[in-house]
């Protein structure tokens, strides 16, 4: 079989260009459609991003209120131990100093004469002395630096120059020393 073809070649270009055109804005329609739905989906995205900063910056905000309160709470907590500490530093250092005088009181042999004595280190524990004194002899000053050691309760201790003076009574020795006195409450 042979087949004729009538129509004339200007019609069939015609109609193949219509459809090329046809397809083409198919084509494109479809691409136009499928950004289009790229970009709602973008544009979904980003407003359901939107809502969620806006409500995570609601939640710092109100979390940063009670965060300022917790904040503040813990200044005050620590104002409060501050303020605990130094009332249980003066109660103990209220009671150390009777067992201090006794001490020391019993460490004092009969040829030592203290004239002077500081302490520091406020009401806390260990109690820093620094003393003056006088002695009739170099085996006295030997005989108290020994009793203080062996009370156990004194410690580190310095014993600064001796120097003699001539007095009414005879000869008297000068002498400083420095300890640290820990009492067992």
């Amino acid at each position: 079989m042979i087949k004729v073809n009538l129509v004339p070649g200007d019609v069939l270009a015609k109609a193949q260009q219509k459809q090329k055109a046809l397809q083409i804005g198919v084509a494109g329609g479809a691409v136009a459609l499928l950004i289009l739905l790229i970009s709602l989906a973008f544009v979904w995205r980003l407003r359901a991003l939107e809502r969620r900063l806006v409500e995570q910056q609601a939640e710092f905000k109100r979390l940063s209120v009670v965060v300022a309160k917790v904040k503040e709470a813990e200044g005050l907590a620590n104002a409060l131990r501050a303020r605990l500490k130094v009332i249980d530093d003066l109660d103990r250092g209220r009671r150390a100093y009777p067992y201090f005088m006794s001490d020391f009181a019993r460490a004092v042999p009969g040829g030592v004469r203290v004239i002077s004595m500081k302490t520091t280190g406020g009401n806390s524990i260990p109690l820093k002395l620094d003393i003056r004194a006088e002695a009739r002899t170099n085996e006295d000053i030997a005989l108290w630096v020994r009793q203080l050691a062996d009370a156990k309760k004194f410690a580190g201790m310095e014993l600064g120059t001796v120097t003699s003076a001539e007095s009414a009574t005879g000869v008297v020795r000068n002498f400083s020393l420095k300890a640290t006195y820990t009492p067992q409450l």
